[in-house]
């Protein structure tokens, strides 16, 4: 037996299609795994008390009827996870579960896989990599953000402070006509290029967020792409303590041919090391990137000590880093591979 609760992406959402099939096929590998036991399985996809959904709810009352359950399966396929750790402890304790079984997106855990790897291999464009491969340094870094989370915001603004937004291209959606304050409070000023929300409908991509294309799936313009050295990744988790979550903001340089930098949660070096990529801080070592505190300023920092290098001196090193951003690649598509059977087959 498994009672289900909880919502997924829509149908007509980009990833929606993939979300609500692994949600099926895991209800009936725990079905199948599990006979003969009460199994409790949960989406954690918009799934806590904050929402009005109505999923939260349907716990509570299933909580208020004192359903017991012995398994608990909390399924996390795309969003962060959105509960805490004292929710999750309030649904363990009230079903009386014995074991709680965290599958997906949830790191140190033995049934961990990520989503976005399966996504990204399956809907990116296969780029031959002659169109992919820099050719031209004309802009030192590529920092594409959309939603004007805090942390995007205030690294905006330190680079505009330091007079280096020309030396690359920024974007950055306003939360002008926005109902969620994702900003916290800090104005967010539109930046954007020639670059229009519907190029990207074709992917089934279902909304810009201020004039900023909601691309899941591509690179962007490839005239872009080609002129660009060092790729930015603004990911969407920024504080170490939260759950480490890597989209496919990660995986676009990977796929791209491109050295990163990460401007998020510092311990995705360590999760992308401990996978079996290629990190390129040694180029920079004498800024802190992996460590340091000052999130905002070692990203600044980065791109100073790129800017201050000759164009001649970028394609050098670029032809340095070649091998193991080729090797990045391959293992990107491998490593895809062994997401989508971890998701077949969970409990192998």
């Amino acid at each position: 037996m498994v009672t289900v609760i909880g919502t997924t992406f829509p149908a007509n959402w980009q990833y929606g299609p993939e979300e609500i099939e692994i949600f099926k096929s895991t209800e009936a590998q725990i079905a199948k795994q599990f006979v003969g036991q009460r199994n409790l399985l949960i989406n954690t996809t918009w799934f806590g008390p904050q929402f009005d959904n109505g999923e939260w709810v349907k716990a509570k009352q299933l909580i208020a009827n004192k359903e017991i359950f012995d398994n608990l399966f909390l399924l996390s396929v795309i969003d962060p996870l959105y509960l805490s750790k004292d929710n999750i402890t309030y649904l363990e304790s009230n079903f009386k579960t014995t074991t709680t079984y965290k599958i997906g997106m949830f790191e140190h855990s033995n049934l961990e896989w990520n989503f976005h790897s399966v996504v990204g291999a399956k809907h990116c464009p296969n780029y031959d990599a002659h169109n992919i491969k820099l050719i031209n340094p004309e802009y030192t870094f590529l920092l594409y953000q959309r939603k004007p989370r805090r942390h995007r915001v205030e690294l905006t603004e330190l680079l505009v402070k330091k007079d280096l937004q020309n030396k690359g291209v920024i974007t950055l959606g306003s939360n002008k006509n926005s109902s969620y304050d994702w900003s916290e409070g800090l104005e967010s000023t539109l930046m954007t290029i020639e670059d229009l929300p519907s190029n990207y409908k074709h992917n089934g991509q279902h909304n810009d967020f201020g004039g900023v294309p909601n691309d899941l799936v591509t690179l962007g313009r490839l005239d872009i792409w080609q002129r660009h050295f060092l790729n930015i990744v603004s990911e969407t988790e920024f504080n170490d303590w939260d759950p480490t979550f890597v989209t496919e903001k990660t995986w676009k340089p990977v796929i791209g041919l491109r050295p990163f930098i990460i401007h998020g949660q510092r311990k995705v070096y360590s999760w992308l090391q401990n996978n079996g990529f290629k990190t390129f801080n040694r180029y920079w070592s004498h800024v802190p990137c992996e460590t340091g505190h000052d999130q905002h300023g070692n990203v600044v920092n980065v791109i100073d000590f790129l800017c201050r290098k000759s164009k001649d001196e970028l394609m050098s090193m670029y032809q340095e880093m070649l091998p193991d951003l080729i090797y990045n690649r391959n293992r990107f598509y491998e490593y895809a591979n062994e997401q989508q059977y971890k998701i077949n087959h969970i409990f192998e």
